[in-house]
């Protein structure tokens, strides 16, 4: 008799095999299927990661009855255990680096049932439930489990990079005190290490606290910017070219500005809420008040304050077409990020990026309720047919696309409202 698992696979195909041809099929309804589709991908996936998780337990267990028949543990070479992930390999026809990555994070969501449950449901990828368990590694319960099912609740709308910065957010205000000692523990491991390349070149890599590498590369990358119009070389080439006129001397450091968006309960002592750090992310109270009140030739910390009821930066508006300096700013440090759906283009990048009136100049106001960050690609593409954008006095953003669906983008949250 054929088992049920030699037929699945080929019973999931020709099921859909069904939905073409498409030619009859609306804009709406393909764009529809896209995320059907998607769904039906994530939950193979985490039925596959299902299995892989049976096949550790059924090996564990077959470990364990041998270590029982011979009354001493095994060793590696004998254990089962020790070779799923080869097994699995074989199993997929992949390498064991890339069985070994299915496998762990199989294990890893085993441990956060509300995420196995959206994973299983093809709310969740594996990229997302990635994000998740990584995030909660160093978290104990009920901490973890509270945070797994807000997280996995969020990832269903926002992508993966999102996820990430919102949950290091959360579990750094889950246990204040412990996400200290963590920072501390990684900053000890700081280092720099130089690996030979052939022909003429060296790989330099420095492990630095956060804050001081954003210092470095801003350093880099102003002196990198500041070469004349007739340079030649490439971006890159000069930033490297930077760093050596840095480290050797042969340049001034430059003076660099770090933005921190402290939550004004945190900056008085009545909360220990995270702040956040331009071009870095979420940062402990303890640090950013060490930034917000330190000093430094090299650097200036310009400390912004945001609403603990809202989480938000406030209002600000100007009667000029072009925002000032310090709208200019506010704007980067609400949206962080391009304010089209999924885009993860930085703010900060002001090369990059516009500050666009979502409601034409002079119609719409100079005003942070009326400007959105968006990168050069779609900026244009808010422009084009069928694609409308608004921007509500919340700061959150609705596009609708030419097949008629709509989507949010929200403004970054710098205090937890509940």
């Amino acid at each position: 008799m054929t088992s049920p698992a030699t037929t699945i696979g080929d019973q999931v195909a020709d099921l859909l095999s069904d939905v073409s041809p498409m030619a009859q099929w609306s804009d709406s309804d393909l764009a529809e299927l896209v995320g059907q589709l998607e769904r039906v991908n994530n939950a193979a996936q985490a039925i596959q990661a299902d299995v892989m998780s049976e096949v550790a337990r059924r090996a564990g267990r077959a470990d364990r009855r041998e270590e029982e028949r011979r009354g001493r543990p095994l060793m590696p070479h004998e254990s089962r255990s020790e070779y799923v992930a080869d097994e699995i390999a074989v199993m997929l026809a992949t390498t064991k680096v890339d069985a070994a990555r299915r496998y762990g994070l199989a294990l890893s969501a085993s441990d956060h049932p509300a995420v196995l449950v959206r994973w299983r449901g093809g709310a969740l990828s594996a990229r997302k439930v990635q994000v998740i368990c990584d995030g909660l590694i160093d978290v104990s319960n009920p901490a973890a489990a509270a945070l797994a099912e807000q997280a996995s609740s969020y990832a269903e709308t926002h992508t993966a990079p999102e996820l990430r910065r919102w949950l290091a957010r959360r579990v750094i205000a889950a246990d204040p005190g412990m996400a200290e000692i963590r920072r501390a523990r990684a900053v000890a491991d700081r280092r720099v290490t130089v690996t030979p390349l052939p022909d003429g070149v060296s790989e330099l890599y420095a492990l630095l606290p956060s804050v001081l590498a954003r210092q470095v590369y801003d350093s880099v990358n102003t002196l990198a910017q500041a070469a004349g119009h007739d340079d030649i070389r490439t971006m890159d080439q000069r930033r490297a070219d930077a760093l050596i006129d840095l480290v050797v001397g042969r340049a001034e450091p430059p003076q660099v500005t770090i933005q921190v968006v402290v939550p004004a309960d945190t900056l008085i002592g009545e909360s220990a809420e995270p702040a956040d750090v331009a071009g870095v992310g979420p940062v402990t109270s303890a640090e950013a008040l060490g930034l917000a009140d330190g000093t430094d030739r090299d650097i200036t910390f310009r400390r912004m304050l945001a609403d603990p009821d809202t989480g938000y930066l406030v209002d600000i508006a100007e009667r000029q077409y072009r925002p000032s300096a310090a709208l200019d700013r506010a704007v980067r440090a609400r949206d962080r990020v391009c304010r089209f759906p999924g885009c993860s283009r930085p703010a900060t990048r002001r090369q990059g990026t516009d500050l666009d009136h979502t409601t034409p100049w002079p119609r719409g106001q100079t005003t942070a309720s009326n400007l959105a960050v968006l990168c050069r690609h779609h900026h244009l593409l808010k422009h084009s047919p069928g694609w409308t954008a608004q921007l509500h006095p919340d700061g959150v953003m609705e596009w609708t696309s030419p097949s008629g669906k709509t989507f949010r983008t929200e403004p970054w949250v710098y205090a937890d409202t509940g």
